[in-house]
C-alpha cells in the first residue's frame, strides 16, 4: 500500500482540479429535487456539461502540470544510464572498478531527489546517514540477529521521525515514502549480509551505499530492489531501443491512471448522485452507496497505478532490473511494479495482495513471511498476521493504513481456508490460487482439463466469479478509506474516514469473519 510515495501538491494542478469544476458561475445544488424523473433532459444536460467541465478544466491541466514532474524523473535515469554506458564502454580493455559507477548512480539519484524534493533533501541525507551507521550493527551480531536489530531499529527509529518531524512539517508524507523504501533496502542488505547462503557478499563501502540508496530508478518512487540485483544490473543493461519503448508504453500508461484517479473517477461518483434525491441512495447502505464506494476507491487504485508505471518508466529509462519473479516481468512494460488487470479482477484477495505491489511482495516474503514462519513452527496464520503487521508499521504513523491491512489479511486468510477447504472436500479447482493450468492443476473438476461441455466445469466457473465478485466488493470497502486524508471532520464538506464502513454496515467485516466462522464449522 505505497499509496504516499509522491506529492500530489507537486503535481496537482489546484486551480484547475476536481474541486473547482465550475469557475465561471456557482455550481448547481447536486441534490436538487429538480433531477427527477420528470426532468431527465436536464439531467442530461448537466451530465455532458459535468464530462466536457471535467476534460478542460481538470484532465488537461493534470497532464500538463504532471509532465514538468515526470521529466526530471525521467532525464536522471537517462542521463545515468548514458554515463554508466559510456564509462563501460571506456573500461572494456581495462581494469574495471565499480566506484565510479557508484558514483553516477548517487550522483544522478540525488539530482533527482533534489529536483523533487529541493532543500528538503538534506533531511533524507541525514535520515539515510543514520541507516549507514545502523548497517554497522551487522558486524556486532552472530547470525541474523544483527539484521534483527537493524530491522526493529529501522522501523523504530521511523516513529521516532514521525513524533518529532511530522508536527513541524506538511511535507513528512512524502518524506516518510521515501525513508520507507530506505529502510526496505537496508534491512534486506542486512539480512543479505548476515545469510549463511550468500557468503560472497561484502559490506558496501559509504560509495556503493549510497549508490544503492540513491539509484536513481527506485529513490524517488521505489520499488525496492536488493543491493545483489543492484550490482548485477551495475554492467549488465538491456538494450536502449527496448527500453526507451518500455518508458513511453509505461508513461503513456501513466498519464491515463493520472487522469481516471483525479478527474474520472470523481466525475463518475459525482454523476452517480446526479441521479440520487438529497444523496439519501449514498446514506443508506445499499446499492448506490457500494457503487459510490467503488468509484472513491478507483481513484484510491488509480493513483497507485500512477506511482508503479512511473516507476516501472524510470526502472526502463535507467536500464534497471528488478528481483526476478514468476510472471514479474512483460516485453512491452518491462519489469513490473503492479499489475492492474490482475487487481481490478481478482481472483481472490490473496492473489490480488501478490499484484499490488509485486517488489515489496517479494521482500514481504523473503524477509518477514519466512522468517516468522520458521520461527512460529510453520504457522501459517501467525506468519501472515506477522507479514501484513511489519507492512502496517513500515508505513508510518496512519491508522488508516492499519486499519486496512489488518482487516485484508483477516478477509484474504478466511477466504484462503475456507476455498482451500472447500477446493478438497469436492475436488474442485476452487482455491485461492489461480489454476496453474490443465497439466499441473491436481483438481478432477478444472474446466481447463475437463473442457466446457461438463457442468461441473461451468459451476467451478461461477463459484470463482462469485469469490472475484465479493473481492471486488472488498476492495471498494476497503479502499474508499484512504480516500480521505484525514481522520476526523474539519469541515461540514468532509467526512470521517469510516464515514463509508458505518455507512455500509461493516458488512465487508461481518463477511470475513462469518468466512472464518464457515471454515471452522465445516471443518
Amino acid at each position: 500500500m505505497d499509496y504516499q510515495y509522491y506529492d500530489e501538491p507537486d503535481y496537482i494542478d489546484e486551480d484547475g482540479g476536481s474541486e473547482d469544476i465550475y469557475p465561471d458561475h456557482e455550481p448547481p445544488d447536486r441534490y436538487s429535487h429538480s433531477y427527477s424523473h420528470n426532468h431527465n433532459g436536464y439531467a442530461d444536460d448537466r451530465i455532458m456539461y459535468r464530462l466536457a467541465d471535467s476534460y478542460a478544466n481538470c484532465i488537461l491541466p493534470s497532464l500538463a502540470q504532471v509532465l514538468s514532474y515526470l521529466l526530471p524523473l525521467l532525464m536522471g535515469c537517462l542521463l545515468c544510464r548514458l554515463l554508466t554506458a559510456l564509462y563501460a564502454g571506456r573500461q572494456r580493455l581495462g581494469t574495471f572498478s565499480l566506484s565510479p559507477l557508484h558514483l553516477i548512480n548517487a550522483a544522478c539519484g540525488l539530482g533527482v531527489l533534489y529536483a523533487t524534493l529541493g532543500e528538503r533533501i538534506v533531511l533524507l541525507l541525514l535520515l539515510s546517514g543514520i541507516s549507514y551507521v545502523l548497517l554497522q550493527l551487522v558486524r556486532l551480531g552472530r547470525g541474523q540477529r544483527g539484521a534483527v536489530v537493524i530491522a526493529v531499529l529501522s522501523i523504530g527509529s521511523q516513529f521516532v521521525y514521525e513524533l518529532a518531524i511530522w508536527q513541524q512539517r506538511e511535507d513528512w508524507p512524502q518524506l516518510r515514502g521515501l525513508q520507507m523504501v530506505t529502510n526496505m533496502k537496508v534491512i534486506s542488505l542486512a539480512f543479505d549480509l548476515t545469510t549463511t547462503g550468500a557468503p560472497g557478499l561484502p559490506m558496501p563501502s559509504i560509495v556503493a551505499y549510497l549508490g544503492y540508496i540513491y539509484n536513481p530508478a527506485s529513490c524517488v518512487l521505489g520499488p525496492w530492489l536488493s543491493y545483489t540485483r543492484y550490482l548485477d544490473s551495475l554492467g549488465n543493461k538491456p538494450h536502449w531501443r527496448r527500453g526507451l519503448l518500455q518508458m513511453l508504453c509505461n508513461v503513456l500508461l501513466c498519464l491515463l491512471s493520472l487522469a481516471v484517479s483525479n478527474c474520472v473517477a470523481p466525475a463518475l461518483g459525482e454523476l452517480h448522485l446526479l441521479h440520487e434525491d438529497d444523496g439519501q441512495a449514498s446514506r443508506s447502505g445499499g446499492i448506490s452507496h457500494w457503487l459510490l464506494m467503488y468509484t472513491g476507491a478507483l481513484s484510491v487504485r488509480a493513483s497507485h497505478y500512477f506511482v508503479s508505471f512511473l516507476s516501472q518508466a524510470m526502472l526502463a529509462a535507467a536500464g534497471q532490473q528488478l528481483d526476478s519473479t514468476q510472471h514479474s516481468s512483460s516485453k512491452l512494460l518491462g519489469d513490473l511494479v503492479a499489475r492492474p488487470w490482475h487487481i481490478e479482477w481478482p481472483h481472490s484477495l490473496s492473489a490480488l495482495v501478490r499484484c499490488w505491489n509485486v517488489p515489496m511482495h517479494e521482500w514481504l516474503k523473503r524477509y518477514v513471511y519466512a522468517a516468522s514462519k520458521q520461527r512460529s513452527r510453520h504457522n501459517t496464520i501467525v506468519a501472515v498476521f506477522c507479514t501484513y503487521i511489519v507492512s502496517s508499521l513500515l508505513h508510518g504513523m496512519d491508522l488508516r493504513i492499519y486499519l486496512v491491512l489488518l482487516s485484508l489479511a483477516t478477509f484474504a486468510e478466511g477466504e484462503t481456508m475456507l476455498r482451500r477447504h472447500l477446493a478438497t472436500l469436492s475436488n474442485a479447482c476452487v482455491a485461492a490460487n489461480p489454476c496453474p493450468g490443465a497439466e499441473r492443476c491436481r483438481y478432477t473438476h478444472c474446466p481447463r482439463r475437463r473442457g466446457w461441455r461438463c457442468c461441473s466445469s461451468w459451476l467451478v466457473a461461477l463459484t470463482n466469479v462469485a469469490f472475484t465478485l465479493l473481492a471486488i466488493c472488498h476492495l471498494a470497502y476497503l479502499g474508499v478509506v484512504l480516500l480521505n486524508e484525514t481522520l476526523t471532520t474539519e469541515t461540514e464538506y468532509e467526512t470521517p474516514f469510516m464515514f463509508h464502513w458505518a455507512a455500509a454496515g461493516y458488512l465487508s467485516h461481518y463477511i470475513g469473519i462469518g468466512m472464518f466462522m464457515l471454515y471452522l464449522f465445516i471443518s
